[in-house]
Parts: structure tokens; C-alpha cells; sequence
């Protein structure tokens, strides 16, 4: 904050205020927890995919397909989040995720896994974390005030920065000591998420009305009703529709590079290990970064913060056209990874900011499909391209994506000119 000696620093007292609380040191564990245990397992799929059908297209598609699921049922998944306890969605997924992965696990290591039942249980994994995955996130809001979110924010990146640093690698080490080694980990790691989510004790307010467009409540109304008005809402803000427009274009750039990356090591027979190590590069630029939000996030501007992320995507992925030699890959991976949790922390404490209680799992379902659209298919068209036309020619796709984002971003004020925090209350979303 302005007029603050940062020698004196305020993320610390608010860090500290977070860990006094029970209610969020067990809704981080179970946080974290379901975060390792995603890390886990999707490192594993395309190596697994491509084990058993040596083809890229077709492990390029499962992710694919696995990403589809996802978008599709969180479409409906928060209008679910909004309508039930939260608490109780947070545990039934990580029932799911125990018995889906452990399931996995005893396929693969006794060798009766074949690549149809890996799909199922792929996709149907995919579509239950789709319509429950909110329910952690929409839960915070219950947990802690508005203030703390941007810092809570940040220690999240933190924590996603170490998963990401830690997790690829030992992935990599686990699965080269079995395949089934790393669902076995997911799947204990779901069970911790369950048992840490059971320790919560929340007054969740549970909705039994919904806030209509004149701003009065009525009765609750059905599901259609939730799905409909969620949708709406979202739907007439045009600066979180515009963010969301930003948003698709980065996250479509940036995951097709690093799908083409992934399946190019996989199809030039680099070891699991080395593959593990490019995720482990983009987890040490955000871990790098997060120590950097933690500091700036209460002051830097949420316009400005997305001018320098989309200007950095581009320029730090762009070396890859040149030379897609590994040391390349590496380096490009670690300087991306460097403003995401910033920008992050800033967007989505933005957005939390704005969004009223009862709306925050609708809202975050039909802004994460509009983000997420496009993505879905980077596997799928990263696998499909890399043998047709080549690597540098497959990346010079999603950069351009990027170059177009670039261009948006400079093009509209209403997104520059978005303030910092303390100003927050100022903006329209």
C-alpha cells in the first residue's frame, strides 16, 4: 500500500493472519493435496496413451478429449457449486479421485490395462472434476475476507510453483520406475484432500434464493433457473467478457506450445526424466514469480500486469521458432513462467472481488469454458501438426495466437485502465 514502508510488510502480517486460521490451513492441505495429485497423474496420461498405441494423434486426442469432458460438465458444474454445500462436493471428488486413479494403478501395474478402459476412466475422471472441481475454489469466499484474497492468491501460485517445480520431475523418477507409480501417488493424494476437506467447519451460507437483475430475492428457483441467470450475469459484463476474450487467446498460445513441446519430446523418445524437467523450468519461473506477486500484487494495476503478461508470453516462447533444442525449451519454459502468478493473483482477485457470493461458482464455470474453448483442442491439434508440418511450423501457430493477443490488449482501454486493488471498488467488471 502507498505511504508503507516495505521493510514492514503487510503480505507478511496477512500471511500470517491465514495460517492462524484452521479453516483455511485445512482447506489448503485439501487444496493441495487434489493439486499434487492432478500433477501426479497428468504428467502420466500421454506417456501412458502413447505406450500403448505408439501413436501421437492419438495420445494428443485423449487430452483432448479428457479436456472436453472437463469444460463440458463445468458448464453445468457451477450452477451444482452454487446449489449445494460446498464442502460436501469437495469430499464426493475426492472419493471419486481415489477410486478412479487407485483403479488405474492396479490395471496398470497388473498389466490388464488396455487403452480403451485408460480412456474411460480418463474422460469420466475428467467430467466429475469438471462438475466438482469449483467447489474448492467458490469455498474460499467463505473462508476468508475479500482483503486477504489477493495474498492468498499468491501463496497458492507459491504452492502451484513448487508442485510444478517438484511434481514433473519426481513424476518422471516415479513413472520410470513404473508406470502405475504415479496413479498410485494421485490416488493417495486424493484420499489426504477428502480427509483435510472433512475437517472444515464453515458456515458455507448456503443459498435459498437467488439474487435477480433488479436486485431483489425470490424464492430459489430451479436449476435451469441458477444455470440460466449465472449465464446472464455473466454474459452482460463487458469487461470480464473481454478479460475472458484475453484470457482464451494467452491460455491457447501457451498451452499449444508447451503440448507441441511435451509430444515432441515424446515422439523423439526423450526419457520421462528429461520430459518431467520442462514443467520443472516453468515451476521454477513461477516460483521465482510468486515471490515477486507477493510483494507488488496490492500495488500493481490489473491492466498493466496484463499488458506485460501478454507482451512476455510473446517474446519468452518466440525463441522456439529459431532452435527447438532442449536447452532452448528449458530456458523459454522458466522466463514464461516468471509473470504468470502476478497476473494471475491480480485477474482472478479482480474477479473475486466483483462477483457476489451466490454467483462465484456460476460465474467462474462460464468464464473458465470461454477461457479454456480453444485449449481444449491445443492437444489434439499439437499432435495432429507436429508430424505434418513439423515443430517450428506447429509453434509458429500458437504464436501468432499470442502476436493477436498482444494486439487486443493494447487495442482496448477499458482493460488498461483496469486499477490496482485499493481501487477496485472504483471499476466496473
Amino acid at each position: 500500500m502507498n505511504g508503507i514502508d516495505n521493510s514492514i510488510s503487510p503480505a507478511r502480517a496477512t500471511h500470517a493472519s491465514l495460517w492462524r486460521n484452521p479453516q483455511y490451513r485445512a482447506w489448503f492441505t485439501a487444496d493441495t493435496a487434489s493439486a499434487i495429485g492432478l500433477a501426479m497423474k497428468g504428467f502420466a496420461i500421454s506417456l501412458v496413451a502413447f505406450s500403448l498405441t505408439k501413436s501421437l494423434p492419438t495420445a494428443g486426442w485423449l487430452t483432448t478429449a479428457s479436456l472436453i469432458a472437463a469444460q463440458t460438465a463445468d458448464v453445468f458444474g457451477g450452477t451444482l457449486v452454487d446449489r449445494h454445500r460446498r464442502k460436501r462436493l469437495i469430499i464426493l471428488n475426492a472419493i471419486c479421485g481415489t477410486v478412479l486413479w487407485g483403479a488405474v494403478f492396479a490395471l496398470l501395474a497388473s498389466g490388464l490395462l488396455t487403452f480403451p478402459m485408460f480412456a474411460v476412466v480418463i474422460v469420466v475422471a475428467s467430467t466429475i472434476n469438471g462438475l466438482l472441481g469449483n467447489a474448492t475454489n467458490a469455498m474460499l469466499r467463505s473462508i476468508i475476507p475479500t482483503s486477504d484474497y489477493p495474498k492468498a492468491q499468491s501463496l497458492n501460485q507459491g504452492r502451484d510453483s513448487v508442485i510444478s517445480l517438484a511434481g514433473s520431475p519426481l513424476g518422471g523418477v516415479l513413472y520410470a520406475f513404473g508406470a502405475w507409480v504415479p496413479f498410485a501417488v494421485a490416488s493417495i493424494m486424493y484420499a489426504i484432500a477428502g480427509i483435510s476437506a472433512g475437517m472444515l467447519h464453515v458456515d458455507e451460507h448456503v443459498r435459498s434464493a437467488i439474487r435477480r437483475d433488479d436486485g431483489e430475492r425470490d424464492a430459489r428457483g430451479s436449476f435451469v433457473d441458477d444455470f440460466v441467470a449465472g449465464w446472464r450475469w455473466t454474459l452482460r459484463r463487458r469487461t470480464l467478457m473481454a478479460m475472458n476474450a484475453i484470457a482464451a487467446l494467452l491460455n491457447f498460445g501457451v498451452n499449444g506450445i508447451f503440448e507441441a513441446v511435451q509430444l515432441q519430446l515424446v515422439g523423439s523418445g526423450v526419457d520421462s526424466v528429461r520430459i518431467g524437467f520442462v514443467s520443472t523450468a516453468v515451476g521454477a519461473g513461477m516460483l521465482i514469480g510468486a515471490v515477486i506477486a507477493a510483494r507488488v500484487c496490492d500495488r500493481l494495476a490489473v491492466g498493466t500486469g496484463l499488458v506485460v503478461m501478454s507482451v512476455a508470453a510473446l517474446a519468452t516462447l518466440a525463441p522456439m521458432i529459431v532452435s527447438h533444442a532442449y536447452p532452448v525449451m528449458l530456458v523459454s519454459s522458466l522466463l514464461c513462467g516468471l509473470p504468470v502468478p502476478t497476473i494471475n493473483a491480480l485477474l482472478m482477485g479482480f474477479i473475486f472481488a466483483k462477483v457476489p457470493t451466490d454467483m462465484q461458482g456460476r460465474v467462474d464455470s462460464s468464464s473458465n469454458l470461454i477461457c479454456m474453448l480453444p485449449t481444449m483442442f491445443c492437444s489434439a491439434i499439437a499432435g495432429s501438426l507436429l508430424p505434418a508440418i513439423g515443430f517450428r511450423a506447429t509453434v509458429t501457430l500458437f504464436l501468432a495466437a499470442l502476436a493477436a493477443n498482444v494486439a487486443i490488449v493494447l487495442a482496448m482501454p477499458a482493460v488498461r485502465s483496469i486499477p490496482a486493488a485499493d481501487h477496485w471498488n472504483e471499476a466496473e467488471l
